[in-house]
């Protein structure tokens, strides 16, 4: 089924000769995985392929061959859309999450959309979106096998592999997939280094990230008999360690690791009056139906959104929010 629905976006990337991939904002593994495995393979098969990304990629995947390729829209002098025979947008679920690169719909010639999420507002001219995906990850290397099925690369598979990791909390949570583990199992044939991928992936840090998560678990707050969860990063925590929002990820699953909690939130100062909130939840609620509530979007039990307003006004509104569904 998903050869059939892919023929549309082979064409184009087959027929093209020059692409923009666009990752989204605030970039985790998933979405710059899957742009430069996508990259990778293109301009392996002799396409040019310019990487797009609102803001700088994680530090921690600064080890992925092609990172340094990726340049904020606007750093190219805004080349004009219909300077790509198409616009690649992957992992991006809206428009709105592509940030300054949004621009690039507005001319292009044909849009691409690859996605794995639920919320995905469809819309490209060609949209290929999979829920059931473990990640947008995923659906690249099926593209890849679909297009050229004698084609892989370490450098691909490094790309692929960090995708489906770091969006499965290495292939542990629910929505890791069998697809998944054989992804992970043909790289690991291939020679891809294991051990090296984990250490950079999840056992990387530095004193300055460790001294941020005690001060965000010293945060810690409890509500609604203690099925909630509330974490909190401001502006001031990461001024004091020296560190950027982007260093606070992953800090949320220590909230929704405690035994009895439904719902964790972890609330980050993007800047004043702007809070962005990541939630994990278990069986209960519904993350992307919450975060949905605020604009927002993701997975049943990992999603996400931006609130305009203060940390303090942002946990209110969640919180309120939050009693309607856990009955």
């Amino acid at each position: 089924m998903r050869a059939v629905k892919m023929m549309p976006i082979i064409e184009a990337l087959k027929r093209g000769k020059r692409f923009a991939v666009i990752a989204h904002i605030f970039p985790d593994g998933d979405t710059i995985g899957s742009c430069l495995a996508l990259a990778n393979f293109l301009m392996d098969h002799g396409k040019t392929v310019e990487l797009f990304c609102h803001d700088a990629p994680p530090e921690n995947l600064a080890f992925l061959p092609g990172i340094q390729n990726f340049i904020r829209p606007g750093q190219n002098g805004q080349a004009k859309s219909d300077a790509y025979d198409a616009v690649v947008c992957l992992d991006c679920s809206d428009e709105g999450r592509l940030g300054d690169a949004a621009y690039f719909l507005e001319q292009a010639s044909c849009t691409i959309n690859i996605d794995h999420h639920a919320t995905n507002t469809v819309y490209a001219d060609i949209n290929f979106v999979e829920p059931e995906a473990s990640s947008t990850s995923e659906l690249v290397f099926d593209l890849i096998q679909e297009m050229d099925n004698n084609y892989f690369s370490l450098a691909v598979y490094e790309a692929i592999y960090t995708g489906i990791a770091t969006d499965t909390g290495n292939f542990g949570f629910s929505n890791t997939t069998p697809a998944a583990h054989r992804i992970a199992a043909q790289a690991i044939e291939y020679g891809l280094d294991v051990d090296k991928l984990t250490r950079a992936l999840f056992r990387n840090t530095t004193e300055a990230r460790v001294r941020l998560l005690a001060k965000a678990l010293s945060s810690l707050e409890m509500h609604c008999d203690d099925r909630v969860a509330f974490l909190t990063v401001s502006r001031s925590m990461l001024e004091e360690v020296g560190l950027d929002v982007n260093d606070a990820d992953g800090i949320v699953n220590y909230g929704i690791d405690i035994v009895g909690v439904e719902c964790a939130a972890l609330f980050k100062e993007i800047e004043k009056g702007r809070t962005k909130v990541s939630l994990r939840t278990k069986g209960v609620v519904d993350a992307s139906a919450l975060a949905a509530r605020f604009g927002g979007g993701g997975h049943a039990r990992a999603a996400g959104c931006l609130i305009n307003a203060s940390i303090e006004q942002a946990k209110e509104q969640i919180l309120e929010a939050l009693k309607s569904m856990l009955g």
